[in-house]
């Protein structure tokens, strides 16, 4: 079960749109259901890159059982943020992956094992 959470300090319109777009690419380089994939897209004007407020970016969260090819989904996801938040300096895409245990996570009232 995939949970993809992206901070930034980029305010767009389309934040539900940039939401689903990223869970369909989630499920598609992890080779998981999309119906699984939990995204959340959290604005935050205070964040700083570099330590300064005014360079744009972004800090990506992706927890997963199994993370599959890691170096496609940090591309894809890095290409997708540039792209869709305009973020020019992908030295400010930041992204932390984190491989969940099955026995520790759980949906629909059960662990997955």
């Amino acid at each position: 079960m995939p949970y993809l959470t992206v901070y930034t300090n980029i305010e767009a319109e389309n934040m539900t749109t940039l939401s689903e777009l990223a869970a369909e690419l989630t499920a598609k380089v992890l080779h998981k259901p999309v119906s699984y994939v939990v995204t959340n897209f959290i604005y935050n004007e205070a964040m700083t890159f570099g330590g300064k407020a005014q360079n744009k970016g972004a800090l990506v969260e992706l927890k997963s059982i199994g993370l599959g090819d890691k170096d496609k989904f940090v591309a894809e996801i890095t290409a997708f943020l540039s792209e869709k938040l305009q973020i020019s300096d992908t030295q400010n895409i930041a992204i932390a992956l984190t491989d969940a245990p099955a026995p520790y996570t759980a949906c629909a009232g059960r662990t997955f094992g």
